[in-house]
């Protein structure tokens, strides 16, 4: 800007050569006024970051004209720091201005991932192999038994595996899956289109209208129900029939309604233990939700133990876009009872607004459900007698990032749910939801302008509005409906925090989130291959 045509060919030149040189982050300015980051994934997916040359500006304290100034003269500008390792695990590349040298190191660099992952862990994959033996070897109950799609993907596993690194009892896992696959009770039902099994030939309207079993069309309207009783349809639509068949006193009862809701919402134990429903805990639309997907509970070591002598707070990951494995656990068809026989029903936390809402908060708070707020979780949480909560820590934020296949968490700044551990003693437990995030295409997550405006109402509302697709009611492809994808939670061993601690200082914090961090990184990197493979 404000350089003659010449002046401003060398200053690119000159950028040229620096970039080439290595001294030169690569920043690409287009028209529309932003700057884009490309790298290569460390797991063979791109990772892409996207800032406009204001924020980039703003950033560091300068004008968008420094900055341009700074890219064309060659000064180094860097506009997020990597940690080392991120830096070993990134490959940049700018075909335009790149070395042959860099290039060459580049695919060396890529041909040394390829081979790697030739050859699995030893220990890994007795691990993983040990895994699914035992979740083979569980006796099914009315709320936990392996689905078809769960013995398809341990299948697919197997048949991932080298031949020269196979275990020596892997022949025999197989033959058990493939049995457990020739009795299971579904075998013979027409399977849904809208499976990813490997297959890219969409399903016909006809399979999804005309072959459908009574089974899956239950499933089907479950979740159409559930889907708008998270949101604002069936309460705008319920509100006007009332209203259309108490007249003339409508406007008196909603007035009283409303009163209601906040007089309760402000004096009521939160959450509320005694309005807890057994009944509707236990009911069998749960798990038609649950088999829908299907859903599966498990332990990542059976022996862990789990007792009613402290409290637990349960952290799911990733957010996705409904958390429907965490939201799962409120009820007693994600096997939580089984897999937990002396802990009593845990709280799911969940928006505050959703205690406003009429007929989804009377559901809410059948189900033991709370508000996700500190209070909440330090009244759940302090109650002792095993004790339990679920919290989804990433938040609304991290639901901006859901997309199929990828794995991303907000979890560096997100230390408040560690400080709510300490303060209650409750020992902190990783999950991971395998599968929760690829059950919608998140058509914003390459559009900066819309990730702007989504964070932007996402800090006036506590919630973003998401721009996803799905499935529909009759067809496979477009609408609101979740695809049918099998989702695994995955629940880490319990850490200890040790006694409760009134006031827990910033380096006590920091030293047990540091810690729960790496038990989230090694629950997944053990189980994606199985439960989500790329």
């Amino acid at each position: 800007k404000g350089k003659s045509p010449e002046a401003a060919k060398a200053a690119g030149e000159s950028a040229a050569k620096a970039r080439s040189a290595g001294k030169l982050p690569r920043v690409i300015a287009n028209d529309e006024g932003s700057a884009t980051e490309l790298a290569v994934g460390d797991k063979g997916g791109a990772a892409r970051s996207s800032k406009t040359l204001r924020d980039l500006a703003r950033e560091q304290g300068l004008t968008v004209e420094d900055v341009l100034d700074q890219v064309a003269s060659a000064q180094p500008f860097t506009p997020r720091k990597l940690s080392s390792l991120q830096q070993q695990q990134r490959i940049g590349i700018d075909l335009r201005v790149a070395s042959n040298e860099q290039l060459e190191e580049a695919v060396a660099r890529l041909r040394a991932e390829v081979e790697s992952r030739k050859k699995p862990d030893p220990s890994l994959l007795a691990l993983q192999v040990e895994h699914i033996s035992h979740e083979l070897a569980a006796p099914p109950t009315r709320n936990r038994r392996l689905s078809l799609e769960h013995l398809e993907l341990y299948e697919r596993f197997c048949s991932r595996i080298p031949p020269e690194a196979s275990p020596a009892e892997l022949g025999d896992l197989v033959q058990r899956i493939a049995k457990a696959k020739a009795v299971h009770p579904d075998k013979d039902f027409p399977r849904s289109g809208d499976r990813d099994d490997g297959n890219d030939e969409p399903a016909s309207w006809e399979s999804a209208v005309l072959k459908v079993p009574e089974g899956r069309r239950r499933q089907t309207m479950v979740m159409l129900y559930c889907n708008l009783l998270t949101g604002p349809l069936l309460v705008l639509a319920t509100v006007a029939l009332l209203w259309w068949l108490l007249r003339p006193l409508s406007p008196y009862l909603f007035a009283l309604y409303c009163a209601w809701v906040y007089y309760d919402n402000k004096t009521r134990p939160n959450p509320s233990t005694d309005r807890l429903s057994p009944g509707w805990r236990d009911a069998s639309i749960w798990r038609l939700m649950r088999d829908y997907f299907p859903m599966r509970h498990t332990l990542a070591h059976p022996d862990a133990k789990f007792d009613a002598s402290r409290s637990y707070l349960f952290c799911y990951h990733p957010h996705g876009v409904q958390s429907s494995g965490a939201f799962s656990m409120s009820t007693a068809a994600s096997g939580f009872d089984e897999l937990f026989p002396a802990l009593p029903p845990t709280s799911v936390q969940t928006l505050t607004m959703n205690f406003y809402l009429p007929m989804t908060r009377e559901n809410l708070m059948a189900l033991n459900c709370g508000d996700a707020s500190a209070r909440c979780l330090k009244n759940v949480l302090s109650r002792g007698g095993g004790s339990s909560a679920v919290l989804v820590t990433g938040g609304a934020r991290e639901s901006m990032l859901a997309h199929p296949y990828h794995s991303t968490c907000v979890l560096l700044e997100r230390k408040g749910f560690v400080k709510i551990a300490l303060q209650t003693g409750a020992a902190l437990v990783p999950m991971w939801g395998f599968g929760e995030n690829n059950l919608y295409e998140n058509m914003a997550i390459d559009s900066p302008t819309i990730r702007r405006w989504q964070q932007r109402i996402q800090r006036a509302l506590t919630f973003a509005p998401l721009l996803v697709a799905g499935r529909g009611v009759f067809s496979y492809t477009g609408g609101l409906m979740p695809r049918r994808r099998p989702i695994t939670v995955v629940i880490g061993d319990p850490i200890d925090v040790g006694a409760a601690e009134a006031a827990p200082s910033a380096e006590r914090i920091a030293q047990v989130h540091a810690k729960y961090i790496l038990a989230v990184k090694e629950l997944h990197a053990r189980y994606k291959e199985i439960y989500d493979p790329k």
